[in-house]
């Protein structure tokens, strides 16, 4: 994995190694392992390296084709063979390949239609000296990212902000309106960054720039292009999906490192686990886990329809897994805000759940400290191996397939703590009336007429309505209420629109990579390509990897419908920070900026107000969690950018 950047001039004026080399020391922290640059007339590109697979050890970039082309990419390629022999390669021919030379002879082989048939994460640049464009191809899913800058003058693009703030003509300007989208948790548009004229190639685009300044983005992939899965028998669906996750499993552990995984007592990152261990136990090795868990001790109160500790679940796979061993991480050192600012320095960015951050952390130094710098997880697997399936009895009734809407229906109430009439209500009134309908029954039920991200989000409403939060959700799409939609489960998918930075992020503190074969391609495109019933089959939720697991992972967990939470003693903890929090709150208090942005006010009153128990209510859980935490989190990136543009 690497850092990238480039920089293309319109004008005639050449671009000089020392802008090159500027940039490389702004990304070095992307790729600690060597650092090349190429200057070529009116455009120049960098490359820094972190070596993460046994082929990074030869790669060489900016890398020049046979054609002329140069490449500057961050990517793994999952599906190597495949793409040696599309170019008439096979493996043995091409063994110390590193990934990027078998993309760039794959695009001069094939151009742009290669962008689909790639699998892992990428975020691509090459410049082509014939057409003298330059061309830039995001993954499908956004794992990785990369950004861009464009002035009348030039061109510029890098894996993150700090590449192009290496400028000296790129301004450093906090973006207020999508500073406002973070603090109301709306992440729906994926080009735009926290910086104003810094933009996300989007997932699945590709762009392409011309010597003149001319933009172009084109989509390559949508979840909506795959095409129908259709087998016999529900045994068959259950049997494909473990062959094809194991497939996934197996490429993504490619690795110049040890391999580790994270595991919680769930169905995704177990099934993972349990497919890595078994195709590590035919060569006789052993598979680390990492878990979270709560303090030694702990009893606190779990949210209703949740467990607070992953224990007894993690037992029990490592029982039948049979080759794994499980460290339990707990997160105690009391630092959560010293996490949260050193992760937005890597970032350059806000956190969104700053309370979750210090065991996330926990686990991957831990990791780094034993040599395993690759992990893997299941992330996505929510919405891919393990779907719900509750979305989908929306469009069985509107199809007129109501007996099978009414099953589903029956089934979601039975499973679920809903009454009949909430049941109907998610399942079909949310899904199918207008919008702005809905808007209006929402509006009833508050007179007061609050805007629903003010229960959560720790922002001065006069901010919000002068950044225009709820008229930009409106464009996007965003449902502040998440009420149940139709197409919910395509949404889903890309998660939030900082996805990829955060993961370049966390690569870049941590040396360590989390690889989630739950949003393999090939995986993604059988789980949304088979009937949606699937998941249902035999009046079960997540029915599909549940079946597909059977022997594999312990009964436990295959019939647990509990939720694990994460970081459970979270209040414990910062109920030791309460002196530290008022002292922060009061620091933002002298920043214009933050007290602009935030409602000081009611993170005061939190304090204030501090409750002795009752922390398992939902209440209390998004005062103190949610509105309190990110709030003072937001704050201290506020002050952060405002010192670092001084």
């Amino acid at each position: 994995m690497s850092g990238i950047a480039g920089l293309l001039r319109f004008d005639d004026k050449p671009v000089s190694r020392r802008e090159l080399e500027r940039i490389a020391n702004a990304l070095r922290t992307h790729g600690p392992d060597r650092s090349d640059v190429a200057a070529l007339g009116r455009i120049g590109l960098v490359h820094v390296l972190m070596r993460m697979t046994p082929e990074d050890l030869d790669d060489r970039q900016p890398h020049q084709g046979k054609s002329g082309a140069v490449i500057t990419a961050d990517l793994r390629l999952d599906n190597r063979d495949e793409m040696l022999r599309r170019i008439g390669l096979s493996p043995q021919e091409a063994l110390s390949w590193p990934d990027s030379r078998i993309v760039l002879n794959a695009w001069e082989t094939f151009g742009d239609t290669i962008w689909p048939m790639l699998r892992g994460p990428f975020a691509v640049a090459i410049w082509d000296p014939r057409t003298r464009t330059l061309t830039l191809a995001r993954d499908h899913l956004g794992l990785n990212v990369v950004m861009w800058h464009r002035s009348e003058r030039f061109f510029a693009f890098a894996t993150m902000p700090n590449g192009l703030f290496a400028l000296e003509d790129v301004p450093r300007q906090l973006n207020e309106e999508k500073f406002a989208d973070f603090l109301v948790l709306n992440h729906a548009d994926h080009a735009t960054t926290m910086y104003r004229d810094v933009f996300r190639v989007r997932p699945a685009h590709v762009m392409h720039v011309s010597a003149e300044g001319a933009v172009r983005q084109d989509r390559f992939w949508s979840p909506r292009d795959v095409k129908a899965v259709l087998f016999r028998t529900d045994e068959d669906y259950a049997a494909a999906l473990r062959d094809c996750l194991d497939t996934a499993v197996r490429r993504q552990m490619r690795s110049a490192h040890p391999i580790g995984c994270l595991l919680s007592g769930g169905l995704d990152s177990s099934s993972v686990a349990a497919l890595a261990a078994r195709a590590l136990a035919a060569k006789n090795q052993r598979l680390a886990a990492f878990t979270g868990v709560p303090r030694a001790g702990f009893r606190g109160p779990a949210q209703n329809g949740h467990y607070a500790d992953e224990r007894p679940y993690v037992e029990a796979i490592a029982e039948t897994i049979g080759n794994i061993d499980v460290t339990y991480v707990t997160n105690e050192s009391g630092e959560d805000l010293a996490d949260v600012e050193r992760f937005f320095i890597a970032l350059e960015g806000p956190v969104r759940n700053p309370t979750n951050l210090g065991w996330v952390l926990a686990i991957l130094r831990l990791a780094r400290a034993q040599g395993r710098r690759v992990l893997l997880g299941g992330l996505r697997g929510n919405s891919t191996i393990s779907w719900n399936g509750w979305s989908q009895a929306a469009d069985h009734l509107k199809s007129g397939r109501w007996l099978t809407a009414f099953r589903q229906w029956h089934l979601y109430y039975r499973h679920t703590p809903h009454s009949r009439l909430r049941a109907a209500k998610q399942l079909f009134v949310d899904p199918i009336l207008p919008g702005r309908f809905a808007d209006l029954m929402a509006r009833m039920r508050d007179p007061a007429g609050r805007a629903p991200w003010q229960q959560h989000a720790p922002i001065r409403p006069e901010f919000a309505a002068e950044a225009g939060v709820d008229a930009r959700a409106r464009r996007d799409g965003h449902d502040f209420h998440y009420r149940g939609r139709r197409n919910e489960r395509f949404e889903s998918l890309m998660l939030a629109d900082y996805a990829g930075d955060w993961n370049a992020a966390e690569k870049a503190l941590t040396g360590v990579e989390i690889r989630d074969p739950t949003a393999d391609i090939d995986v993604v495109s059988y789980c949304f390509g088979i009937p949606p019933e699937q998941y249902l089959a035999e009046g079960i939720d997540r029915s599909l990897i549940r079946r597909a697991m059977w022997g594999l992972l312990p009964e436990k967990v295959l019939t647990n419908r509990l939720h694990g939470m994460q970081d459970a003693d979270w209040f414990e903890r910062i109920g030791g920070q309460r002196d530290a929090l008022a002292r922060d709150i009061a620091t933002l208090a002298q920043s214009p900026l933050a007290r602009r942005a935030i409602d000081l006010p009611r993170l005061e009153r939190a304090l204030a107000n501090w409750p002795t128990d009752g922390w398992d209510r939902p209440d209390i859980f998004v005062e103190y969690n949610l509105a309190l935490m990110r709030g003072v989190a937001a704050g201290r990136f506020l002050r952060w950018f405002e010192s670092a543009n001084r």
